[in-house]
């Protein structure tokens, strides 16, 4: 399978496989365990905004300080985070330690792992694979993930399994999978200790900075942060922790039916991934990550007015086979257009900036719930993120990667100029 990809590529696709998994189940349970608690809306969507702050935290000390700590034990020093953090979250009555803990877990609240580690991940794949396959890794990347997720998603209903077989407290089913939750970032510890010396950074000039800060690529960088960071705000209100949580409210489903809706939402958003790399071959990385995101979004929004929750699902559905499209095409645009050595740093920028526009989301979600406008968080969201498409396309429609790049004979001698040089 894949012989193109090296060892180290193989590896990432295992650690993301298990990893999704993981934050697959957690995402569903996580304000719906917060809710059996006894916590009120406004503290839930604190919570989630305090994982979310974390997230932001470790990746912004990953993205600086991985390629000179070495990304191995970067990779390792994160997971054991997520061992701790999942271990100590479910012990805790405390809305305090509540908010620490979260904030160390790596817990995703999307439904897709976007942690710290994946932001190391992307420049490992960038070099695992040869550029006209580079899109197609990340797509796979994605769909392996997706599907991971969507298994993840439908475990989400074992707490009520064993409180109907076992006679087990439900509140005691919940704690069992953060538990589970520590038990698979154990097993992604041990497959990362395999990984070779080639997974490493480059040294740039014979050695490596302490730091590293995007120089040549800056531009191109921060404007896809800033724009990354806007998309995420608007994604923040629509996370799928808060949809399953939205849905109970909304429309009462319980906790078994909110399981088989994201299993089969995962499902499908897995396989928009293929799409998208097919889509992208024909017209383009950026315009692929618009127009597919573009419909995605309106779709959100009027799930907030539709009256029945067969049809609100139908929606739903129909939006996942959209709406992470733009996900590894991004991800493939992003590590084409920067410098080689810059790879880590912009991926660790463009995540940090997606996660810092999400923290105040979910606490404004958690705002406009208390105050009886339940819906009002989706209408937020879709048009905030249509918004984002609109200018991602303005600012990005004549930036191609090597690719996408038409040569002419006469340009022989431009072939030598890095897309990084030409985006700089």
């Amino acid at each position: 399978m894949l012989p193109w990809l090296a060892p180290d590529g193989r590896l990432i696709l295992l650690t993301t496989s298990l990893r999704s998994f993981a934050v697959g189940f957690v995402s569903v349970l996580l304000a719906l365990y917060l809710r059996e608690t006894g916590l009120d809306p406004v503290r839930v969507g604190a919570v989630l905004a305090a994982v979310l702050a974390g997230n932001a935290f470790f990746t912004t000390l990953a993205s600086l300080f991985a390629d000179h700590f070495g990304r191995k034990r970067s990779f390792m020093s994160l997971s054991m985070l997520t061992i701790i953090g999942g271990a100590l979250f479910p012990l805790t009555d405390s809305f305090v330690l509540l908010l620490f803990v979260g904030g160390m877990a790596g817990f995703g609240l999307g439904g897709k792992d976007r942690a710290a580690q994946s932001s190391l991940e992307q420049p490992v794949l960038a070099r695992a694979a040869p550029a006209e396959r580079r899109t197609m890794l990340f797509a796979y990347y994605n769909v392996i993930g997706g599907l991971a997720s969507a298994v993840g998603a439908l475990c989400s209903g074992m707490p009520v399994i064993l409180e109907n077989t076992l006679d087990m407290d439900l509140l005691d089913g919940y704690r069992l999978m953060f538990f589970l939750y520590a038990g698979v970032g154990a097993l992604v510890t041990l497959v990362y200790l395999r990984l070779t010396p080639a997974a490493e950074a480059r040294a740039v000039d014979g050695r490596r900075v302490g730091i590293t800060l995007p120089r040549r690529s800056k531009g191109i960088i921060y404007r896809l942060a800033a724009l990354g960071a806007m998309d995420s705000f608007g994604g923040g209100f629509m996370f799928q922790t808060f949809l399953a949580y939205w849905f109970s409210l909304r429309y009462d489903l319980t906790l078994e039916s909110l399981a088989g809706v994201f299993f089969a939402a995962n499902i499908i958003s897995s396989f928009s991934a293929i799409m998208a790399a097919w889509l992208a071959r024909r017209i383009g990385l950026i315009n692929t990550m618009v127009w597919t995101h573009i419909p995605a979004n309106l779709l959100i929004v009027a799930m907030a007015f539709s009256p029945f929750a067969w049809l609100t699902v139908a929606m739903l559905l129909l939006r996942e086979s959209m709406s992470q499209m733009d996900v590894p095409t991004r991800q493939s645009f992003t590590m084409a257009v920067v410098a080689p050595e810059e790879q880590t740093v912009a991926a660790g920028v463009s995540t940090l900036g997606r996660q810092g526009g999400q923290m105040p989301s979910p606490y404004i979600s958690g705002l406009l719930v208390a105050a009886s406008l339940t819906s009002a968080p989706l209408i937020a969201g879709g048009l905030i993120k249509i918004v984002y498409d609109l200018l991602l396309w303005q600012q990005f429609r004549n930036v191609r990667p090597p690719e996408e790049q038409v040569r002419q004979p006469e340009q022989a001698d431009a072939r030598a100029t890095t897309p990084a040089e030409g985006a700089s």
